[in-house]
């Protein structure tokens, strides 16, 4: 069976409606065959569990599903809204969730991976041999790049990729919220595991640059920032924004941060971009995933031009990796880019469709993108678009 996916969207106020109307027009896409799995993007308006227990219960499928900062399709970004992708395959699948990540991501990814080397085995009587990862993660638990670690170091043969997203919410730095398997919660993780007979595609890239000079990281714990340059870590902040006539507070910070992320430089190349989410103590930097003390790094900002040629860029190189049609796009994209994209954002998503004409795509804002393979040590990125192509 060929390959088939289908999308809905729905900005319904009730939640029930709302994933309804989104199953209906997923379902469509399929041309009558039943689908196999799925992905849910909601906004943390609607309640998750509830969600994805009506989105399982209208298609039957096994879904994966988070809270976003804007929920995406081929039709272009909604805010308050449901995004469903529904996927006809004959690949083999499970899905997981397990709890406890702030505390024990290694244990986390010990429960998502538990079953593998049984569903390879499944798989390989039909020869599916190639195994991809979709992983989705509480983006305010901070240990979401180890968690991709752990999980990468659980895989049971060469080529396996993981791809994903950490859930957001809208920006208010709450909760953040993952389901799968009849169950949903905070300080959580879910993944899809699917083998197929060939490998999904993945492009990276994010189109940033710096507007300071490199700075050294004195200080850091985890994925606590406590000092650059020998000074509070926010302090860098404030002599930025006020460059720029904005006055930072503590209280006010938070989407200043984001849209300013942190560039970890490797020589003068930036090598990974990270996202300072809210001011700490002592004027320390609470960042969605880790900077080690030692690290060089500076304050990117993002060309509107050269995010969307990033954005088509990665959508190219996730083409490209695919040997045949494509059937759907899963697109993970950092809030950060929503927010200095704006209006202009369903630029990014017309220039992803400019690689993918007539595909369905669905994806969300995220804090945290994740794209790992053996081409990619860095699985975890902010302020990136990662493009995701699911063979037909």
């Amino acid at each position: 069976m060929r390959t088939r996916a289908g999308t809905g969207a729905s900005v319904h106020p009730a939640t029930k409606a709302a994933v309804a109307e989104a199953a209906q027009q997923a379902l469509r896409g399929l041309d009558g065959e039943k689908p196999t799995f799925g992905f849910l993007f909601a906004s943390p308006h609607h309640g998750l569990s509830e969600a994805l227990a009506e989105a399982r219960e209208r298609t039957g499928a096994d879904i994966v599903g988070c809270t976003s900062a804007g929920e995406i399709t081929e039709h272009g970004l909604t805010h308050g809204g449901v995004a469903l992708m529904l996927v006809a395959s004959e690949a083999t699948t499970e899905v997981r969730l397990a709890k406890g990540l702030k505390a024990d991501p290694q244990e986390v990814a010990r429960e998502l991976c538990a079953n593998l080397p049984a569903l390879k085995k499944a798989a390989a009587t039909y020869d599916r041999r190639h195994l991809t990862t979709v992983l989705l993660t509480d983006g305010l638990a901070g240990s979401g790049e180890r968690l991709v670690s752990e999980v990468y170091d659980r895989r049971i043969q060469v080529g396996t990729q993981i791809v994903g997203g950490a859930a957001a919410d809208e920006g208010r730095f709450e909760a953040t919220w993952v389901g799968a398997a009849g169950g949903a919660s905070p300080d959580a993780a879910a993944a899809l595991h699917v083998f197929g007979a060939t490998p999904w595609g993945i492009g990276v890239d994010h189109g940033l640059r710096p507007t300071t000079k490199q700075m050294r990281v004195t200080m850091a714990h985890d994925n606590v920032v406590e000092e650059i340059d020998g000074q509070p870590a926010f302090a860098a902040y404030e002599r930025h924004a006020a460059a720029r006539n904005v006055r930072l507070t503590p209280e006010n910070a938070s989407s200043y941060l984001i849209a300013n992320e942190l560039g970890i430089h490797f020589f003068e190349r930036i090598a990974r971009a990270r996202a300072p989410l809210s001011v700490g103590p002592n004027g320390s930097l609470v960042c969605a995933a880790e900077i080690p003390k030692g690290s060089m790094v500076s304050i990117l900002d993002g060309e509107p031009e050269k995010m969307i040629l990033a954005a088509r860029a990665a959508a190219a190189t996730a083409r490209a990796n695919v040997k045949g049609p494509v059937a759907g796009v899963l697109l993970f994209d950092c809030v950060c880019r929503g927010m200095i994209l704006r209006e202009a954002f369903r630029r990014e998503v017309e220039a992803v469709r400019a690689e993918f004409p007539e595909v369905p795509i669905a994806g969300l804002l995220t804090y945290g993108e994740i794209a790992r393979s053996h081409e990619r040590v860095d699985g975890w990125h902010n302020t990136t678009a990662v493009v995701v192509a699911i063979p037909a």
